[in-house]
């Protein structure tokens, strides 16, 4: 019994030089639809390392000026309220100055009062009421900061910074209704 092996050594070349063909363009067509010059770790290994770090901080950078934005929004949340709170206060201001000329009587000046301690109610409650996000604005809660952070990092005061709102109720800006009444004209020129 003989036994006859039987190969084509150029016939396997070829399989060979084609499997490597293949594996060559399917490198190339994963590069070229990622668009990354590198899509593995086997391409460039600390190519790849870099090139992780900048990506992770072009996230979180991106999500700096999101928080950004956000803080912005927060403080023109804060201003339009003080916005009405001003207008509320030159009402008031305004009603004062009514009441203490001398061609009203004290009727009038009662009406006048009303309003001003309506005025002195609504400034309290837009100061309560106001939130962002669920966080009080102008109730004072927040008159030691809240942390706005932006950067990559946490080391660095360039990162973040501190938004700092004080209390905005009628009585922390000064105006007690049991010292301050325009319901009769020496009371009103004191308000002033």
């Amino acid at each position: 019994m003989t036994l006859i092996i039987n190969h084509n050594m150029m016939a396997m070349n070829a399989a060979r030089n084609l499997t490597m063909t293949y594996k060559a363009l399917y490198k190339s067509t994963q590069r070229l639809s990622s668009g990354l010059r590198i899509s593995s770790a086997a391409d460039d290994a600390a190519g790849l390392a870099v090139r992780e770090i900048m990506r992770s901080d072009i996230t979180v950078l991106r999500q700096g000026i999101r928080n950004a934005n956000d803080a912005i929004s927060m403080i023109q949340t804060a201003d339009g309220a003080l916005s009405v709170i001003d207008e509320k206060l030159i009402r008031m201001k305004e009603l004062a100055e009514q009441a203490a000329t001398g061609t009203y009587t004290d009727a009038q000046r009662q009406i006048m009062n009303s309003e001003f301690v309506q005025m002195w109610s609504e400034i309290t409650r837009i100061a309560t009421a106001t939130d962002f996000n669920g966080i009080k604005l102008l109730d004072g809660s927040q008159s030691a900061g809240l942390k706005i952070h932006f950067g990559a990092g946490n080391a660095s005061t360039e990162d973040y910074y501190y938004v700092s709102i004080g209390t905005a109720t009628a009585s922390a800006l000064g105006i007690d209704l049991s010292s301050v009444a325009i319901s009769a004209q020496h009371p009103a020129q004191s308000a002033l």
